[in-house]
C-alpha cells in the first residue's frame, strides 16, 4: 500500500484562496470526485497566492491533498519565489495547473528549473476583469509582461469556455498555437436533482404560501474588493425585474442570494420603505443552492458578462426555466428548451413579462441526465482535466 501511495501521481493547482465562488467549489468537487476513485491514481495539491485558510481547506485536506500558504504581491515576490520552487522540488508533480490567468506566467518565471514538463495556464474571468484590473501604470506592466511570460513558459492555455478564450484573443498567434479544449468546471449533477419537497420548506422559512411563484437571483450583490469594479452580475437590474414582478403579477416572490454587502443592505432599506421586503428577499451567501434552485421556478440571470456562468449550467440542471442576457457564453445552454435569452436593454419590464409568460407545467427531473452526459458532470471534468495532464 505505501508503495502505491508513494507512486500516486499528483498535480498542483495555483488558486487565490478557496472561497465560495464556483471555481473553488469546483476544485473541492475534483478532490472529492478523485478521493472516491483511487484507480485514476491522481492527487490534487493547491498553493493558495492569497496566503490565509479560507473556506474549504480543511475539507480540501480531509481527502489528502496538500494546501500549502504562499502569498503572492509586489511586495512579497522574492519570499513568494523561494517557497514556490521548495514546493516543486519536494514534490514530482505531472503538471502545475494555474487558475490565475496572466499572473501564472509570473508564477512560472519565478517556478524556474524546478517547473514540471505540463504547465497549463487557466483563464477564468471575462475581459471586462482587465479594465477593473489595470488602473495604474504598475498593472498595465504586471498584466502585459505577465501575458508575455505566460505565452512563453505555458505549455498548454485554457479557459472557462471557448467564448472567454476568445475574447481575450487567445485564437492568434502563439496563443493558438498553446490553445487547448475548455477545461469546464464541472459538479455532482446528482446534487440538483429536482427535489419537489424544497419548495414547502423554503416556503416555511420565507412565510410564504406554497402556491407562491419563485424567481431566483445567485450571484454577488456587493463586492468586497475592487470598489471601482463594476458588478458583472448586474443585481441592480435584477432588483429592477423583481420590483416590476411581485407588483404586476400577485402570485410571484423573489429571492437573492449571494454576498450581500453595503449594497445589498441599501436594497434592503429602499425595499422596506416600498413594503416590499416582504416579497423580494435577500438570502445573502447560503450553502443550500441545489435546494433553493428546486424550491425556485425561474433562475433570473442579467450578467453583463460572463467567462462561461457554470450557475446556470447548475439551474439548468434543476430542471429550472432559465432567462439570461446575450452576454452569457451560449456553451453554457445544455437544456435550450429551458432557456430564455433576452437582452439588457430591453428593459426590466420586458423581462419581468416574459417571465410571468413562461410554461411552468413540466416534469423538471429529466434534465440532470442532461447536464450528466455533457462535459459539466464532474466525471467528465475531471478526465478533461486528466487528459491535459497526460497528452
Amino acid at each position: 500500500m505505501s508503495a502505491e501511495i508513494a507512486a500516486k501521481r499528483k498535480a498542483l493547482h495555483i488558486i487565490h484562496g478557496f472561497g465560495p465562488g464556483g471555481v473553488e467549489t469546483w476544485l473541492l468537487a475534483t478532490v472529492k470526485y478523485l478521493d472516491w476513485h483511487p484507480e485514476l491514481n491522481l492527487q490534487f495539491d493547491f498553493l493558495l497566492t492569497g496566503g490565509v485558510p479560507g473556506l474549504f481547506d480543511e475539507e480540501i485536506k480531509s481527502y489528502g491533498s496538500e494546501i500549502y500558504y504562499n502569498r503572492y504581491s509586489n511586495a512579497s515576490i522574492r519570499s513568494f519565489g523561494k517557497k514556490f520552487r521548495e514546493v516543486l522540488r519536494n514534490n514530482n508533480y505531472i503538471a502545475i495547473h494555474d487558475h490565475q490567468d496572466f499572473i501564472s506566467g509570473w508564477h512560472f518565471l519565478l517556478g524556474g528549473m524546478y517547473l514540471p514538463v505540463v504547465r497549463i495556464a487557466h483563464l477564468h474571468n471575462p475581459y471586462n476583469f482587465v479594465h477593473n484590473y489595470v488602473v495604474n501604470p504598475y498593472r498595465w506592466f504586471s498584466f502585459k509582461m505577465g501575458r508575455k511570460l505566460m505565452a512563453r513558459y505555458a505549455t498548454k492555455i485554457t479557459g472557462t469556455s471557448d467564448a472567454v478564450m476568445d475574447e481575450y484573443g487567445y485564437n492568434k498567434g502563439i496563443f493558438k498555437r498553446k490553445r487547448t479544449y475548455p477545461a469546464y468546471c464541472g459538479f455532482d449533477t446528482d446534487k440538483f436533482v429536482f427535489n419537489s419537497s424544497a419548495k414547502r420548506k423554503i416556503c416555511r422559512e420565507m412565510n410564504w404560501d406554497e402556491s407562491v411563484h419563485i424567481a431566483l437571483f445567485v450571484g454577488r450583490i456587493g463586492l468586497q474588493h475592487y470598489d471601482t469594479a463594476a458588478n458583472q452580475k448586474n443585481p441592480a437590474f435584477a432588483l429592477g425585474i423583481a420590483r416590476q414582478l411581485v407588483t404586476a403579477h400577485k402570485n410571484w416572490r423573489f429571492l437573492f442570494v449571494g454576498y450581500k454587502g453595503e449594497t445589498g443592505r441599501k436594497m434592503e432599506k429602499e425595499l422596506g420603505k416600498e413594503h416590499l421586503n416582504d416579497r423580494i428577499k435577500f438570502l445573502d451567501i447560503r450553502h443550500d443552492i441545489p435546494e433553493i434552485m428546486s424550491a425556485s421556478d425561474v433562475f433570473v440571470f442579467p450578467s453583463l458578462w460572463e467567462g462561461l456562468g457554470m450557475v446556470s449550467v447548475e439551474a439548468q440542471c434543476s430542471g429550472l426555466r432559465v432567462v439570461m442576457s446575450g452576454a452569457v457564453p451560449k456553451e453554457a445552454i445544455i437544456c435550450r428548451d429551458l432557456v430564455t435569452i433576452k437582452n439588457i436593454d430591453e428593459g426590466a419590464v420586458a423581462w419581468a413579462n416574459s417571465i410571468a409568460q413562461l410554461d411552468y407545467d413540466y416534469d423538471r427531473k429529466v434534465y440532470a441526465g442532461e447536464i450528466g452526459k455533457s462535459p459539466f458532470s464532474i466525471e467528465n471534468s475531471v478526465r478533461r482535466l486528466i487528459g491535459l495532464y497526460e497528452s
